[in-house]
């Protein structure tokens, strides 16, 4: 990676860049790696000497080119870049929802090779209540301090569909440093306000701030994710300064307006996001297809276009009427029951060995969605919001792809 000046101001510009890249073999992906990550090195000022942990989306690895973790070749390569540009530490630190992290990437095929170079792996298991900053919502955050032992955090990120906030990028990756039991908690405390689950997520990122985001969207995940989409190939890889910056406009090149995100959304309500002229990205964006998405947990009633106001008094029954549901494919169940550890609300229970939802108490994160080993689980609007979404487009007119 050839080395270039760069002046004071250029360090102040939040830096992006996108690379096309075909597949994961190493004589495509480490150039496109090296691409993104040259200009963050250098507004970093370099990373001799320096100690760089990597947080990579391991959520599970249970196949060949599973879409829902980062790819394997994307981790190794992009541990050898920071290596070779003369990093005197790079380790891998992950708390997975169900294996470990040496778990994951035995599982991945790569744990031997990382050990050559000199990676170390391990589960975050520090976790500390934080300094609040000014700036944060929450003040009881608790999460890994481990990140505080690195000169650098790298946020490496798995472009994904997500049943409860659309998409999951490097902003929502950094929940990754939250315990396991604690994140159940989240979901509880903030029920189905996605907006106040978004605003500890921004918490999250402002406490982290890792000087580098990575996202691996060689092969990303749409429709049923983040667990059990389907692969979607859109052969391009990004990286930035800041993740919000990059998550917006990665969401853009998908398909997705970022002001429909419940994460850019907040972020400017807070005044977070970083105003345009001071984004230097001078790349072409990627053009490919639009991810099919999830259904919505919600409809938003404000955002109706139908011509007619909805009466408050009839907004709480409708929402009953305008949600999404978790629904069982039970041919695809073996009753397991992660789906049930792993529900906040405790809204689960097996009953004849399959999951039974308890609807009234479900708060629709999804979280037995997202573990289901096997996908068999799925949001799905009810009838109702199918047929308000249907009508309310031919107001609107257009939008993106959804699954269903």
């Amino acid at each position: 990676m050839a080395e270039t000046q760069v002046t004071s101001e250029q360090r102040k510009k939040i830096r992006l860049a996108f690379a096309p890249c075909a597949d994961y073999t190493t004589q495509a992906l480490r150039p496109a790696l090296e691409h993104i990550l040259q200009p963050q090195i250098e507004a970093a000022g370099g990373v001799s000497g320096k100690s760089v942990m990597l947080k990579p989306n391991l959520l599970a690895w249970r196949r060949a080119d599973d879409p829902q973790s980062v790819n394997p070749r994307f981790i190794v390569e992009t541990a050898k870049v920071f290596l070779d540009a003369g990093a005197s530490r790079v380790a891998i630190l992950e708390n997975p929802a169900v294996q470990t992290a040496p778990q994951v990437l035995r599982a991945m095929g790569i744990a031997d090779e990382l050990k050559t170079l000199g990676v170390a792996s391990a589960n975050f298991k520090n976790y500390v209540k934080q300094p609040p900053l000014d700036a944060v919502f929450f003040h009881n955050l608790e999460i890994a301090d481990e990140f505080r032992e690195y000169d650098f955090v790298a946020d490496l990120a798995k472009a994904k569909t997500h049943g409860m906030m659309t998409l999951t990028f490097c902003v929502k990756n950094l929940f990754g440093l939250v315990n396991g039991g604690d994140r159940l908690a989240w979901h509880l405390a903030v029920g189905r306000d996605y907006d106040k689950f978004a605003d500890m997520l921004l918490d999250l990122y402002l406490v982290v701030r890792p000087a580098f985001n990575l996202l691996d969207a060689v092969t990303c995940m749409e429709g049923n994710g983040p667990g059990a989409g389907t692969p979607a190939d859109r052969h391009f890889v990004a990286g930035g300064t800041d993740a919000l910056a990059l998550d917006a406009v990665a969401a853009r090149v998908l398909g997705v307006d970022p002001d429909t995100l419940h994460i850019i959304k907040r972020a400017k309500a807070r005044d977070l996001f970083p105003a345009p002229e001071t984004v230097d990205n001078p790349d072409p964006l990627p053009v490919c297809e639009p991810l099919a998405l999830p259904d919505r947990p919600v409809m938003d009633m404000a955002q109706l276009h139908l011509g007619v106001g909805i009466p408050k008094w009839m907004q709480k029954p409708l929402y009953k009427l305008m949600v999404v549901n978790p629904v069982l494919d039970p041919a695809k169940c073996v009753g397991c029951g992660v789906c049930v550890k792993m529900c906040p609300p405790k809204s689960l229970k097996l009953s004849g060995g399959k999951p039974a939802f308890d609807l009234p108490h479900c708060i629709r994160c999804f979280c037995c969605q997202e573990h289901c080993p096997k996908g068999a689980i799925e949001p799905r609007m009810t009838r109702m919001m199918r047929f308000v979404k249907a009508v309310d487009r031919l107001f609107r007119g257009g939008g993106a792809v959804e699954s269903k």
